[in-house]
């Protein structure tokens, strides 16, 4: 699968996170864990800072149920991080425009991504 586009791998690393989304990983976080959420067209909202947080945040998963990330801002797919559910048509920011990226900081990914 093609990764997300949607946040350079500069911006990625300022953040602590990684490009490649593992849902083996994603699968054994310890609940809560810290996540990078980015809009999915980050990009076409250029009249705001590309740091803004309605662009690009820190959110909390708080459970895995199945294929499903709940998080404090929406559900994800395990296997891909992406939004589970097609854009909602709404012309507000909401997660069915997000993309989940893993941090380097999390206790689970610490001795994955050790420099």
């Amino acid at each position: 699968m093609r990764p997300y586009r949607n946040i350079s791998d500069s911006e990625l690393e300022s953040f602590g996170a990684v490009r490649e989304w593992d849902s083996m990983v994603a699968a054994s976080l310890i609940i809560p864990a810290s996540v990078l959420w980015v809009h999915s067209t980050r990009e076409k909202f250029h009249r705001l800072d590309p740091m803004d947080s309605c662009l690009v945040k820190k959110i909390t998963i708080l459970r895995i149920q199945g294929d499903v990330i709940k998080t404090d801002f929406g559900s994800y797919s395990i296997e891909t991080g992406k939004n589970i559910y097609y854009s909602c048509g709404c012309k507000k920011f909401c997660d069915c425009y997000g993309q989940l990226y893993l941090l380097k900081e999390d206790h689970a990914l610490s001795h994955r991504y050790t420099a």
